[in-house]
């Protein structure tokens, strides 16, 4: 044995986290899409915060994808580590080899 020991309730909690993280810059991103929108002056203004706004949106968008992708990752890995146990235990129960 390794003495590795892998914590699957540990890593379902930092999966929330990851996806407490990306509902955040979900929200984040909708609120500043929010402000770039509407009557906000003359053209060129309005013109100017909307793209503006519609790259930060972006950047941010991006950023939750990335936390969302890692906390499925995350889940992936807890679930793995629950299958791999059980069937070490059973096999490790067997009597007939």
């Amino acid at each position: 044995m390794s003495g590795f020991h892998a914590d699957p309730v540990a890593l379902d909690t930092l999966a929330r986290r990851l996806e407490d993280t990306a509902e955040d810059h979900n929200a984040a991103a909708t609120d500043i899409e929010a402000a770039g929108a509407g009557d906000l002056g003359p053209l060129t203004v309005s013109a100017a915060l909307t793209a503006l706004t519609g790259e930060w949106s972006g950047r941010i968008r991006a950023v939750q994808t990335d936390f969302a992708t890692a906390a499925a990752s995350v889940r992936t890995a807890a679930t793995a580590y629950r299958t791999t146990d059980a069937n070490a235990a059973e096999d490790l129960g067997r009597t007939d080899g």
